[in-house]
């Protein structure tokens, strides 16, 4: 007898969609076919002829910030708020203790803090700021963290306020010859903003008395954004380094990605639920300040066009838990930017769905597939196959209801979403096989979440 058996669904696999359902034993999908080819459980859950899809991969998670509390304290509340949505694996970055010192025994340290508090299983992200850190790349490596992220956003004066450490393209062309000494899955990440243009444009609004919203966009236009997509797709091209675009907001971005893809280079691009929904003329005002900014929506209708038809890669929430009174505090110019949402991308890519501007089966190469594949941890995650693990999210498409802060159940204490009406939501999420989640409540009694460690070949030449 098996340990979980899901029958009278509409299963979404990579060969097309089964009706019927799946069956699980030891953590892991034994079986997939039509409801009378199953065999027996101890649980037999009905699906009620909903979706049944792989769980999603977020590669795109901020847990706390200095402090070991607040990363302890947010890898299990925003574990909950992403099992809650059918979120099965986090990806995310370990920014507690000394940033630019060197990170081995902090990643280390978080595994633990993640095993003893995650309802889900996560996978971690490097920082590259220093020459310790690249030396500390075949170390990474061993320890499942094999991509890196550049903060290509900050000048030397702000890079310094928060603690980092401004990177020229000297570094960043050093760092890929190293990473791609090891093949895939070793990749680099880049936050892309041209630091100079922005720190130019924000100190003309600032002397023009500018504090309101729409200054945060002025300071940070789209080209800002493009020209470094442009630069880190020409160093890939030379060094052979795979290189992601995280958070993509705009649509000359999505034109240059479109390009590299042609030329061949090794460039993959993500977008947030944030960007293919608001624009800048929100009212959340300065409680969805984030970088890159919000945009126009003639970029929510481009990155649609791109989720569609191939260019962008994956969905990321970039989930950064705050609460609204830092948002107001801190106003236009200073504080964290960032907004949480790690809950309200499946039922926003739902509702494209049900709109027609993606397939179900795109929703889930987008969401699932795509993150795992690039990241190495395929077909382990991000997929409903024989031998997987038993990550699956049963989806209501049909669904209606509004998102709200109380809902998503992050530690953030407001949602830039509040009151926004979606068609789609998660009625069951198992985490290897454990039901974990159901209509939107925790019913594990407590964390077991795992880290992914993916497959990685040795390197070609010693970096």
């Amino acid at each position: 007898m098996e340990d979980l058996v899901i029958k009278n669904g509409l299963v979404v696999t990579p060969q097309g969609i089964v009706t019927g359902g799946l069956a699980v034993k030891n953590e892991e999908i034994v079986q997939i076919g039509t409801d009378d080819s199953l065999p027996r459980a101890s649980l037999e859950v009905d699906a009620e002829g909903n979706y049944v899809l792989p769980g999603l991969v977020d590669p795109h998670i901020h847990f706390g910030r200095a402090m070991e509390e607040d990363f302890t304290s947010q890898i299990r509340t925003e574990s909950i708020s992403a099992v809650l949505s059918g979120v099965t694996t986090f990806m995310g970055f370990v920014r507690f203790g000394e940033i630019l010192e060197r990170r081995l025994p902090v990643y280390r340290k978080g595994k633990e803090i993640g095993k003893q508090n995650s309802f889900i299983d996560f996978k971690f992200h490097a920082y590259l700021f220093t020459e310790q850190h690249l030396e500390e790349t075949p170390q990474l490596i061993e320890e499942g963290i094999t991509s890196a992220k550049f903060m290509l956003n900050y000048t030397e004066e702000g890079a310094r306020k928060v603690g980092y450490r401004a990177i020229d393209l000297g570094f960043v062309y050093k760092a890929m010859e190293i990473l791609a000494s090891y093949g895939p899955p070793a990749l680099v990440q880049a936050h892309c903003e041209e630091p100079g243009i922005i720190s130019f444009l924000t100190e003309r609004l600032k002397a023009q008395g500018r504090n309101d919203f729409l200054a945060w966009a002025e300071s940070r236009p789209a080209i800002c954004e493009t020209i470094h997509a442009f630069s880190l797709g020409l160093i890939s091209l030379e060094t052979g380094c795979p290189v992601y675009i995280v958070h993509v907001s705009a649509g000359e971005t999505v034109d240059i990605i479109r390009y590299l893809k042609q030329r061949g280079v090794r460039i993959y691009a993500e977008t947030c639920p944030h960007y293919l929904t608001l624009t800048k003329d929100t009212s959340m005002g300065v409680l969805a300040r984030m970088a890159p900014p919000l945009r126009d929506k003639t970029d929510v209708d481009c990155l649609w066009q791109a989720v569609a038809d191939g260019t962008i890669d994956t969905i990321g929430s970039d989930n950064v838990p705050l609460q609204s009174h830092q948002k107001e505090q801190d106003g236009i110019w200073s504080g964290i930017p960032g907004v949480g949402g790690v809950g309200a991308t499946l039922p926003i890519m739902m509702t494209g769905v049900n709109e027609g501007k993606l397939t179900i089966e795109q929703l889930v190469k987008l969401t699932s597939e795509n993150p795992a594949r690039i990241w190495g941890i395929y077909p382990k995650k991000g997929v409903l196959s024989p031998g997987s693990d038993a990550d699956i999210v049963i989806v209501d498409p049909h669904k209606d209801w509004v998102i709200s802060a109380d809902k998503l159940k992050s530690c953030s204490d407001y949602s830039i979403y509040e009151g926004m009406p979606v068609k789609g939501k998660a009625v069951k999420t198992f985490v290897r096989g454990k039901l974990v989640a159901e209509d939107g409540h925790l019913v594990a009694e407590a964390p077991f979440g795992q880290y992914v460690y993916p497959q990685v070949t040795p390197p070609r030449t010693n970096p």
